[in-house]
């Protein structure tokens, strides 16, 4: 995905691209879920917008990533701690669904307040797709800003 100028501004409640929806998987691994954890991946190459039609053209683009794979870089991670850990139970599945929203703060174009919303449900591993979740949480909103 590409990221404009104008995105990079933040993203809204009603982007349509904020969304995230995904399932843990309890088999062999038990324990609390504590929070999500972000990092960014940039991707230099030559302007493909009308603009940069007379804008040099890049010989070898660069690639940068800040994800953990990659070992350190002064950039790092973040964590968004949850104010509750959500239970990982051996032999089920958890699953996390919900919407992300980060704005830039007015202090420093360079920094994000974030609100992160999400409910999360548990099933046995071997229950049937369609069976109700053993567990459903209430939705929970929590918003982290940059002092």
């Amino acid at each position: 995905m590409t990221c404009t100028l104008q995105e990079a501004r933040g993203i809204p409640a009603d982007d349509g691209h904020n969304d995230f929806d995904f399932s843990i998987d309890g088999s062999t691994t038990a324990g609390p879920i504590s929070g999500l954890a972000g990092w960014f991946t940039a991707d230099f190459q030559s302007r493909t917008d009308e603009a940069g039609a007379a804008a040099p053209k890049l010989l070898q683009p660069a690639f940068l990533s800040t994800g953990p794979e990659n070992g350190y870089t002064h950039w790092g991670q973040q964590t968004f701690y949850f104010q509750s850990s959500i239970p990982l139970l051996k032999g089920q599945t958890t699953r996390l669904k919900g919407e992300v929203e980060m704005m830039r703060t007015k202090e420093n174009s360079r920094l994000y307040n974030c609100r992160i919303a999400y409910t999360s449900s548990r099933k046995k591993n071997e229950a049937d797709k369609d069976a109700p979740p053993l567990m459903q949480s209430e939705l929970t909103e929590q918003v982290y800003q940059i002092p």
